[in-house]
């Protein structure tokens, strides 16, 4: 199940980095083309509230790719693809942002590479920082002490990961892991929703893709979360035997009240004499 689980993931980034780096057709016919600056001012020409999301299909058809590709223009703010009959005008500002972004948490917070790497001064940077601006004071405090416990112990760094992670995050936090999974999902339904109605324009898909990246790293959290968790075989867990001190001490405390009725009823008037010498017993 675990390696199934790695299996996924790497191919989910794998399907990610390959549509983003997907270079443009080298037969494109650039012959009557327009660049997008060419498109913008014809556009404000023919009507003034006219913008690049009223742009009709045989506009965008005319429209030539960025120079460069993908890793060009990585921090382009009108980036123009072509991917197959389709013509796409993404904002990469906010897609490298974000996928950065995500790729950080979670390559260097669920995989032992941050440990590797800083030997837990990032987790304990980003616990103090937690601290400070009070944005999440307890997974703060076990940032700053957990990490460098576990490493402090020895042995190899991929087992003091595993064991920061089966015993002091997973225990924590487990299900807010598994909420944001939710929540991302939640979230991407609702952009391919509003994609669907129209809401969006298919050639601008900029929020589209950060759901997308969203929703996989997300996932991607759930599933190291889910490789870390302690396995418990599949089978409960069987409930502790009653103590047989508890046992014992019953079946002496009937036997002795017994003993102190029988006692009362053939001398009523020595109770109190009776009870006193069967509690020293």
């Amino acid at each position: 199940m675990k390696h199934f689980l790695l299996a996924a993931i790497v191919l989910s980034l794998v399907c990610a980095v390959s549509a983003f780096a997907m270079p443009a057709p080298a037969d494109f016919d650039t012959q009557g083309g327009i660049t997008l600056s060419d498109l913008q001012s014809r556009l404000r020409a023919e009507t003034p509230a006219r913008d690049l999301t009223q742009a009709s299909i045989a506009e965008l058809q005319r429209l030539l790719p960025s120079e460069g590709g993908v890793f060009a223009n990585l921090w382009s703010g009108e980036y123009v693809t072509r991917i197959g009959t389709s013509t796409f005008i993404i904002d990469m500002r906010v897609i490298t942002s974000v996928l950065a972004l995500s790729l950080l948490c979670v390559v260097l917070f669920f995989t032992p590479l941050g440990l590797i790497l800083f030997r837990g001064a990032l987790h304990k940077a980003t616990g103090k920082f937690l601290l400070a601006t009070s944005i999440a004071p307890d997974l703060g405090r076990l940032f700053t002490r957990e990490p460098q416990k576990w490493l402090s112990r020895g042995g190899r760094i991929r087992t003091a990961f595993a064991g920061f992670m089966r015993e002091d995050f997973i225990p924590l936090y487990r299900n807010n892991i598994t909420a944001l999974a939710f929540i991302g999902t939640a979230f991407l339904i609702l952009i391919i929703g509003l994609r669907g109605i129209k809401f969006l324009v298919p050639h601008q898909p900029d929020l589209i893709i950060v759901a997308i990246i969203i929703e996989i790293s997300v996932l991607c959290m759930l599933g190291m979360t889910t490789w870390y968790e302690r396995d418990t075989g599949g089978e409960l867990p069987e409930a502790p035997p009653p103590p047989a001190g508890d046992l014992a001490y019953e079946d002496v405390k009937a036997r002795l009240q017994s003993v102190i009725r029988e006692l009362e009823e053939r001398h009523g008037a020595l109770v109190s004499s009776s009870i006193r010498p069967s509690k020293a017993l």
